[in-house]
């Protein structure tokens, strides 16, 4: 087996969430039922690690959102929807400068997860700006709340959808 993907980030989830330590506890429980515990997320000072078991859960969790994963929720969700809204902070709370994210990779084939990355965080939006700081740094900025959204939607989608 190879070994654990650990990914620092940044404490993005105050632009994100409400309460980020209950949606890392949330999160965490889905991750254990639906993915047989392939990540888990663990919440530090200033911001948290992403775990993942070996470089396939990693690959698995970090291809590309489809269109799909990204639509806006409909009324017919709205029950769990409604839970999962509480979680997000509203967009007035937003910067209007944006919102400067950091990636570090701790553990891992650093020419294997960058790629993946950037995949991932441009299925999201091809408005996110991605600068790789050095070999194992990732920064990427994000102007607009509707970003946030769609990646809100993508987790709603994959998570309450199957």
């Amino acid at each position: 087996m190879e070994g654990r993907v650990i990914l620092r980030i940044s404490d993005f989830f105050k632009f994100f969430f409400v309460n980020p330590g209950l949606i890392f506890g949330y999160l965490n429980d889905i991750f254990e039922k639906k993915y047989q515990s392939m990540q888990y997320i663990e919440e530090l000072e200033n911001g948290f690690l992403f775990v993942f078991k070996d470089i396939e859960s990693f690959k698995k969790r970090a291809k590309p959102l489809i269109k799909e994963e990204l639509k806006e929720i409909t009324n017919n969700d709205t029950s769990a929807m409604n839970f999962f809204q509480k979680f997000f902070i509203p967009k007035e709370k937003f910067p209007k400068e944006g919102i400067i994210l950091e990636i570090e990779i701790i553990s891992g084939d650093k020419s294997e997860i960058v790629p993946f990355l950037k995949n991932f965080i441009y299925s999201v939006s091809q408005n996110i700006n991605i600068k790789i700081d050095n070999e194992q740094n990732l920064l990427f900025k994000i102007l607009d709340f509707d970003i946030i959204k769609k990646y809100a939607n993508s987790l709603m989608n994959r998570f309450y959808k199957t």
